[in-house]
């Protein structure tokens, strides 16, 4: 059984840890800009990195449920979608530039 969950399990962790690295970006623009909990608002760039942050971790339930789901009843590797991880890591990225810059 263990071997059949394999990628799901990688591609899990792997999802968690970008989710913690989405956050430390929060934390390090608060730093930057002097926002301190529990505000959102401030600096242009700081909204958007944690408007990109909030937007990847509202789908983040949905993407472990379907990834899950899909493992077990089709096959890992084809729900094992490392595109969907580093489209999130663009997202971020792109989404936290300046509109003029994307």
């Amino acid at each position: 059984m263990r071997n059949e969950i394999d990628l799901l399990a990688a591609v899990t962790v792997l999802g968690v840890l970008e989710q913690a690295y989405f956050t430390l970006q929060v934390i390090y623009a608060r730093r930057k800009f002097k926002i301190s909990p529990p505000e959102t608002t401030g600096h242009p760039e700081f909204e958007r990195i944690f408007r990109a942050q909030v937007n990847c971790s509202e789908y983040f339930p949905i993407f472990i449920s379907l990834l899950w789901v899909a493992g077990i009843f089709f096959h890992q590797g084809m729900a094992a979608l490392w595109l969907y991880l580093y489209t999130r890591f663009r997202y971020f990225h792109g989404y936290a530039l300046a509109a003029q810059g994307r």
